[in-house]
Order: C-alpha cells, then structure tokens, then sequence
C-alpha cells in the first residue's frame, strides 16, 4: 500500500514517514513537536492501516489540545473524534482508494 507523504488534520499538514522502528519494537508513534507520524517501515496490509488510524488518533488528540488535558472529559473526546479525527481520516481513506 502507497500512503500519501502528508495528511491534514484540523487544517494542520502532518506528515506521513516510514522508518526502521524495529530496535524500540514500535509500529508508529506521533510527534506533535514536528507534527509527524512515523511508520515501520516492515508494516503493511491491516497492521499498516489500523497503525496509520491509531498515529493518526494521537494526532488528532493533540492538535485538538484535548491530548493535553489534565481528565479526558467524555464529550470533548467524543467532539475531536467526530470533528477532528473522522474527517482527516477519511479523507486519508478516499485518497487511499478505500472509501466512498
């Protein structure tokens, strides 16, 4: 699967990197100092997908600010989720070719 070098969030570019994470035994993290989400780049199938959607969740989280709350108030989750990390993720999906 190609992904796409960027992906929006919240109308901020985070880019989309592939590198060996195989030493720390991660499949992907976020770094919202760059704003970027690095991949392993062994991942592919489902394990690339499900791990581009969680990175992309922290993302979200962040950008949102709610990742920096002190509680995880319900509704403010809820709301980033549905106005914040749905719509980036889709529009990931339709360039993917996944969605309709």
């Amino acid at each position: 699967m190609r992904l796409p070098k960027t992906v929006r969030v919240a109308g901020q570019v985070v880019k989309i990197l592939r590198e060996d994470l195989s030493e720390g035994g991660l499949f992907g993290y976020y770094s919202h100092d760059r704003k970027v989400i690095i991949l392993d780049k062994d991942l592919t199938g489902e394990v690339l997908l499900s791990t581009l959607r969680h990175e992309l969740m922290e993302a979200s989280l962040c950008i949102s600010g709610v990742g920096f709350c002190e509680t995880f108030e319900q509704e403010a989750v809820v709301r980033c989720m549905d106005e914040v990390f749905f719509p980036a993720y889709e529009r990931l999906l339709k360039r993917l070719g996944k969605y309709e």
